[in-house]
């Protein structure tokens, strides 16, 4: 693990956290340890409510959107029946075989 030296902060700060650390009965430096792993996860939830917001956003101007899964596998089929393209497991094993021969 990394350790990180912070230097120049005001000493009215380090006794806020002092304290903290003295009420939640853990060493400072563990106190300080949780803060820094609080700061990233209370970012992520800000960031998910930003992309609701905005999804949110989309939906009303463009209205909700059908899933596109059905008419894709449909197309695929089609595509396959005529022969214009392998099924996946095919086109895997040529991949495999491809690569067999190069190596």
């Amino acid at each position: 693990m990394a350790d990180i030296k912070i230097r120049n902060l005001p000493d009215w700060l380090v006794e806020w956290y002092r304290q903290q650390a003295t009420r939640d009965g853990v060493s400072l430096e563990e106190y300080l340890r949780r803060a820094l792993h609080e700061i990233p996860r209370i970012r992520r939830v800000e960031i998910a409510r930003e992309l609701d917001a905005l999804c949110a956003k989309i939906r009303k101007r463009t209205g909700e959107l059908p899933d596109s899964t059905p008419l894709i596998r449909e197309i695929r089929e089609e595509m396959e029946k005529k022969g214009d393209v392998c099924s996946g497991r095919e086109r895997g094993r040529e991949v495999a075989r491809s690569r067999r021969k190069t190596a």
